[in-house]
């Protein structure tokens, strides 16, 4: 009997705790609702430059919302989406929308867009010459071996007029798509990053402006031909499909793509970065 009882007080006393004693007070923050006195924390997979030093610049203004940013840089930009996927990270904060589209239709994992945030046209640079006319014949470029930026640093060159490509190949391009090659230039595929590394030994490189920018290039100074900025290619927050209502999140999204941002971004980054909002 006392056993009895004393299961039943124990009842009472959890339902009393679940329903709360005062009709006034406030139900406590969860994990979608963070305060600044119960914040939550957003793990998330950045590249170096410039991705970390925006979320860096906003990690204040976040903190006062409730949001505290525990950011993860990835040298291997490969890694961040099976990262994202697998639970490894919350967000991430890297990549453009046609390379997170390439993963989904490659991997056959869904992971969801959240907001735009900025474009980094890809560039073209070389160590040794000052203008595109002076490209030698048989000359070496390098270039990104994935199957995105692969594609868009031959959309740059052929949008330079050094090359030609398959009517409608789009970012699909690959150096088989190569109709018009006049100089007779030779192609170096090079995964993404080591790119910048190889301009001493080769005529020009294509190179996405996150990795000109971790080597002191910047392409409103040191290109030799830049992409169009209204391209289609802008860096993106990116969750799993379950988080995209999750409040921490629509908060870093928000903060993100506020007007201090945007000025930070043009001042910053002297236009080599460009807001897309």
């Amino acid at each position: 009997m006392k056993k009895k009882f004393a299961l039943l007080a124990l009842l009472i006393l959890v339902i009393a705790a679940a329903c709360g004693g005062n009709g006034d007070a406030q139900a406590p923050a969860t994990a979608d609702t963070p305060t600044p006195d119960s914040p939550v924390t957003i793990r998330i997979g950045a590249s170096p430059v410039p991705h970390t030093i925006i979320l860096e610049y906003i990690a204040d203004e976040l903190a006062e919302q409730g949001v505290l940013l525990d950011i993860v840089e990835f040298a291997d930009f490969v890694m961040v989406n099976p990262a994202l996927h697998e639970g490894q990270i919350d967000a991430n904060y890297f990549q453009h929308g046609p390379f997170l589209a390439n993963w989904i239709a490659d991997s056959g994992n869904e992971l969801t867009i959240i907001t735009d945030v900025h474009i980094e046209p890809m560039s073209i640079y070389s160590e040794t010459l000052t203008d595109l006319s002076q490209v030698p014949e048989g000359g070496t470029v390098a270039l990104p071996n994935d199957a995105v930026n692969g594609g868009r640093a031959l959309a740059v060159l052929e949008s330079s007029g050094l090359i030609g490509l398959t009517e409608g190949v789009g970012i699909r391009a690959t150096v088989r798509d190569i109709i018009y090659n006049p100089l007779n230039l030779s192609f170096m595929e090079l995964e993404a990053p080591i790119v910048p590394v190889a301009l001493g030994d080769v005529d020009i490189a294509v190179i996405n402006t996150n990795f000109a920018l971790g080597v002191g290039l910047n392409p409103m100074r040191d290109a030799l031909y830049m992409e169009n900025p209204d391209s289609p290619f802008a860096n993106i927050l990116v969750t799993r499909p379950e988080n995209a209502d999750n409040e921490a999140i629509r908060i870093l999204a928000a903060t993100l793509t506020t007007e201090r941002v945007r000025e930070f971004i043009l001042e910053r980054f002297e236009g080599a970065v460009v807001p897309a909002f």
